[in-house]
């Protein structure tokens, strides 16, 4: 597989030679088995681009790769997949794919600065689930079949990309014979050729046992073919941890399938977790939070209603119910529409900036979380209001 490092920090241009009229090449950033990836600059925008060149005489391997790379890239359109430009053979016999360049740094550079949290951890996958969510749904379903820390790339604000799409496969035509994948990273039944969603979900699930423990997977403790997460990870919390030993079983049979089954996972272990973190810092921390973050908390609607006035005499017990409950009603509104405005506003600023997380949209999304809380508030005292007493 290609090594390079798509999220190192961005190096001067060379004046290199133009491909397509378009893109200055600059200088290399990785050399692969399969090709060569270099920082390009296009001319017109001066925007920073990556570049990836197969010459003819690499091997028919390499060029049917490659080929297979610039099908796939062009029918993906996620905010954490690069986009490709173009592909272009120049000069002749040389085939090049200009793709976005990711912002960010790629996790294994980031891990060697520092260990990454446990939170951070937990909002690396969840994103890197989403992703996956999106290949695997693609027809026929995508196999990037090489996922691992320097093909992770997350920018400051947490934003997640998923690169170097050089072994992809689309499962419906069958991930061939070709062995693709690093070793530690690749999922058993990789060796055999065969590739499924589930492969990717292997892969994801021993990257984050990597940055957590700072260790190479195949240099962690063993039962069997099975990781001993246990041993190796005695911090981590056993919900988290049994998530990730259910990601890296070794038996695709006995593995989750799909992204969406891991993220029903999560979603369960973060619910036996003592005493869930404020809801406006879980939306600060990650992006995907409908499972997640819904599941982390009692939903209001289940919580006893207390009575307002329990020992007022009727009918003023009535008459001051009738009251706040208007009151509530009147709040419950103007919260709700003030915080499905700023919603709007996110959600528009998300648009115009190519659907990335822009700081306008965190903005607005922390501003709507704190009126969303008031929407609820005003909630609460409109069944109390309207609440019961037990006879």
């Amino acid at each position: 597989m290609t090594t390079t490092k798509p999220g190192a920090p961005a190096a001067k241009p060379a004046e290199g030679p133009l491909l397509g009229g378009r893109w200055r090449l600059g200088p290399r950033l990785g050399r692969g088995a399969q090709a060569d990836t270099y920082l390009a600059t296009e001319i017109a925008r001066r925007q920073e681009v990556v570049v990836k060149r197969v010459r003819l005489g690499a091997g028919w391997k390499s060029f049917e790769l490659h080929e297979r790379e610039a099908k796939v890239l062009g029918q993906l359109r996620h905010a954490g997949v690069p986009r490709l430009h173009a592909a272009l053979e120049e000069p002749p016999g040389v085939f090049n794919l200009v793709m976005q360049r990711m912002p960010g740094d790629n996790l294994r550079d980031l891990s060697k600065r520092r260990r990454l949290s446990e939170l951070e951890l937990r909002d690396v996958l969840i994103r890197g689930l989403e992703i996956l969510d999106y290949l695997a749904t693609r027809s026929p379903p995508v196999v990037h079949r090489d996922i691992k820390p320097s093909n992770l790339v997350r920018d400051s604000d947490g934003t997640l990309a998923i690169v170097d799409f050089g072994g992809v496969a689309d499962v419906g035509e069958g991930a061939g014979s070709t062995l693709v994948g690093t070793y530690g990273y690749m999922a058993p039944e990789q060796l055999h050729g065969q590739a499924t969603p589930a492969t990717d979900l292997y892969a994801l699930g021993a990257t984050i046992v990597a940055l957590a423990g700072g260790v190479e997977p195949e240099d962690v403790p063993r039962k069997g073919l099975k990781m001993d997460l246990a041993k190796h990870l005695p911090s981590m919390p056993a919900g988290f941890r049994k998530v990730l030993e259910a990601m890296t079983e070794p038996d695709p049979e006995q593995r989750p399938q799909r992204p969406r089954d891991v993220v029903a996972m999560l979603a369960k272990a973060f619910t036996s977790e003592p005493e869930p973190e404020p809801r406006s810092k879980r939306r600060r921390d990650r992006d995907v939070d409908e499972p997640v973050a819904l599941a982390a908390r009692e939903p209001r609607a289940l919580r006893p209603a207390r009575p307002l006035f329990d020992n007022a005499p009727e009918p003023l017990g009535a008459l001051m119910r009738l009251s706040v409950l208007g009151i509530a009603l009147g709040g419950w509104l103007g919260m709700a529409l003030t915080a499905w405005t700023l919603q709007m506003i996110g959600w528009t600023a998300g648009v115009f900036t190519g659907g990335k997380r822009s700081t306008a949209r965190r903005m607005t999304g922390d501003v709507a979380e704190i009126f969303v809380d008031g929407r609820d508030g005003f909630g609460d005292l409109a069944r109390r209001a309207i609440a019961r007493k037990k006879r």
